[in-house]
C-alpha cells in the first residue's frame, strides 16, 4: 500500500508491504474443514488499513506494534502474531536544483524491514535491511584454495552482492530510524574499509562492529548474495583486459550467512 504523509506543501510516501502470520485454536479448521473462526483475509485487511492511515507516518516497527497489538487484543483465538513490514524508498525530485515537495522518482529496491512478534505479552523486534546492492571493484585478497594459509593470489577484481541486514533488538523503547541508520553506515563502511580475505571475513567484521557499538542489540544476521562476473575475453579482439570489462556468468548464485550473537 501506498500512504501519503502530507505536511502542507511537501509529502512524504511510504510504500509499505505488510504480510501477517499467526497462531491459533485453529485446529477443526484443518482437521474437519470447519470454518468457524478462521479470520477472514477481508477482517486482517481492513485492521491493516486503518492502523496504516492512523500511524503511517511512524517507523515501520512501530507500525508493526501497533498491527501485533490490534490483532491479539481483537482475536481472542490468536495466541501469537508475526507482522513483517518492508518499506521501499520514494526520491524526491529535483527540479531546477531544487527538491520539489509532491513529485518523485523511484529509489533503488533498498527495503527497509520490520518484523514483530508477540504473543499478547512478551514482545521481539526485529530491525533490518533489504535488497541493499554494493560492489567493491578492489580490495578483496582471499587466499589461493591450494597452498597454506599465507598464499594469496592478489586482489579479487570486482565484487558485486546484494546485501540483507537484520538484527533484533533487546528493547522495544528506542528510536529505530535512528539506529537503521547508523547501523546501515556501520556495515557499508566496513565493507568499504576493512581489509577482507573473503566475503565470510567481511560479513563477520561487520556485524563485530555493529554488535561493538550498539548494546541495545542481541544479535546481527547478514546475508550476501553474490552476483557473479568474470572478465571479459578480448583475446580474439586481438586487445588486452587487464581486469577492466566484465561479464555477468550465467551460474549458481553463491550465499554467504552469518550471524553473530553477543556473548
Amino acid at each position: 500500500m501506498l500512504r501519503i504523509v502530507r505536511r502542507g506543501d511537501r509529502d512524504d510516501p511510504r510504500d509499505l508491504a505488510i504480510s501477517i502470520r499467526f497462531e491459533g485454536a485453529f485446529d477443526t479448521a484443518f482437521l474437519e474443514g470447519h470454518a468457524q473462526g478462521l479470520l477472514p483475509g477481508e477482517t486482517i485487511k481492513t485492521l491493516v488499513h486503518a492502523a496504516v492511515r492512523e500511524h503511517g507516518a511512524a517507523q515501520i516497527e512501530t507500525l508493526g506494534l501497533v498491527v501485533a497489538r490490534r490483532i491479539v487484543e481483537r482475536q481472542p483465538r490468536v495466541s501469537r502474531v508475526r507482522v513483517d513490514v518492508a518499506e521501499r524508498r520514494w526520491q524526491r525530485l529535483e527540479a531546477g536544483g531544487k527538491p520539489q515537495g509532491q513529485t518523485f522518482l523511484a529509489g533503488s529496491g533498498e527495503e527497509r524491514l520490520a518484523v514483530v512478534t508477540t504473543n499478547g505479552e512478551q514482545v521481539a523486534v526485529v530491525g533490518g535491511l533489504g535488497n541493499l546492492t554494493v560492489m567493491r571493484s578492489a580490495g578483496f585478497s582471499p587466499p589461493r584454495r591450494e597452498g597454506g594459509d599465507d598464499a594469496f593470489e592478489g586482489m579479487q577484481p570486482l565484487l558485486v552482492g546484494t546485501l540483507t541486514a537484520r538484527w533484533t533488538y533487546t528493547s522495544g523503547d528506542v528510536t529505530f530510524d535512528v539506529y537503521r541508520a547508523g547501523i546501515r553506515n556501520a556495515i557499508l563502511e566496513t565493507f568499504a574499509w576493512h581489509k577482507s580475505r573473503s566475503v565470510q571475513h567481511a560479513l563477520y567484521a561487520a556485524a563485530e562492529v555493529v554488535l561493538s557499538t550498539y548494546e541495545e542489540l542481541a544479535d546481527v544476521t547478514l546475508v550476501f548474495h553474490e552476483r557473479p562476473y568474470r572478465p571479459a575475453d578480448l583475446f580474439a579482439a586481438g586487445a588486452e583486459n587487464p581486469d577492466e570489462l566484465f561479464v555477468v556468468v550465467d551460474e549458481p548464485v553463491g550465499v554467504v550467512e552469518v550471524t553473530v550473537e553477543r556473548a
